[in-house]
């Protein structure tokens, strides 16, 4: 049986003990997290388990574990509590028109350029506003977006939204090589680029040492793949860092090379890389805008959604296809 329970209560005190106990997997925990004793919580799940007819965690000496129920009911908490919070977003939105604090995380191809001018440009129209800005990839920022820590989400979109959330796409990401100028593949790509129409070949690659963001997981993994589809050796993966600034710098004056968004050449080539033009990427991805539906008519939610299109443009002749 699915749990039906009104707007009007779904954060009383079952609701948000379940939720505790669920998250924390520890009773004295989740008693400390709601303001409850510990016994107090236990006679609260246990009411729970009857009213439902099932048992909703094992309680193990690892702690409490969801049953099967127990992880159906989580779902539907989860669900209740978020809409619930959306549902405050939408109700304020009739009171004001403006936020205290708006909250952004950008992914990989947003770094250099579109995510800072997107907030600068924001603070001179909602001077009242305050700006939070967090380089995070998206698979990372969406649960936060979901719960109410973030407000937008710039990077790679999911195939179907999570409920709640709507996504606009605004760039096809091309990931590709950036090499050291001094550096064989450096020297050679500029000779090309000054009128030897010649694309490097996925072979000229073939045990390079490579510098991955850290930050996005998928990188090394497709860095991986690519190199096994071109029946190339695996590639080594000498340094992992936590900046796509970083990265570049580390890769100056070196034979390493790295993997970033054809978004960022601008960026790498100002620190002394070049982007390798290569006959085939090493993967691409649709990038947009993510937040939740509640904001949507929020007056700096419309705004920041027509900034980062207008950025967009502004960069997407000399890069990715504008989607």
């Amino acid at each position: 049986m699915l749990l039906t329970i009104t707007l009007r209560n779904a954060l009383d005190r079952n609701l948000r003990a379940f939720l505790a106990v669920a998250r924390s997997g520890n009773l004295t925990a989740a008693a400390d997290m709601i303001g409850l004793t510990q016994p107090a919580l236990t006679k609260t799940i246990r009411k729970l388990e009857l009213d439902f007819g099932a048992r909703l965690f094992d309680r193990t000496t690892r702690g409490m574990v969801l049953t099967p129920a127990g992880t159906l009911l989580l779902e539907r908490s989860q669900l209740i509590e978020m809409h619930y919070k959306h549902g405050k977003e939408e109700i304020r939105l009739l009171k004001t028109e403006s936020l205290d604090e708006f909250r952004i995380a950008a992914g990989i191809a947003y770094h250099a350029a579109i995510a800072p001018d997107l907030v600068r440009k924001l603070s001179v129209e909602f001077p009242s506003t305050r700006f939070v800005l967090e380089f995070k990839v998206a698979n990372h920022a969406l649960p936060k977006l979901i719960s109410g820590d973030l407000d937008l989400v710039l990077g790679a979109l999911q195939m179907t939204p999570s409920e709640g959330i709507d996504a606009e796409p605004i760039l096809r990401v091309d990931i590709t090589a950036f090499a050291c100028r001094d550096s064989a593949l450096g020297q050679a790509e500029s000779t090309s680029r000054a009128g030897f129409a010649r694309k490097t070949s996925p072979a000229a690659l073939a045990g390079k040492k490579w510098i991955v963001y850290q930050r996005d997981p998928v990188m090394a993994g497709r860095l991986r793949s690519y190199c096994a589809e071109y029946l190339l050796p695996e590639p080594q993966i000498v340094m992992e860092i936590d900046s796509l600034h970083a990265s570049f710098r580390a890769a100056r004056g070196t034979d390493y090379l790295t993997a970033a968004a054809s978004l960022l050449r601008q960026t790498a080539e100002e620190t002394g890389l070049v982007m390798l033009d290569l006959e085939r990427r090493i993967w691409h991805f649709e990038s947009g805008a993510s937040y939740r539906r509640s904001l949507r008519n929020f007056p700096i939610m419309k705004r920041a959604l027509e900034i980062v299109r207008d950025l967009a443009n502004e960069f997407q002749p000399n890069h990715s296809l504008r989607l």
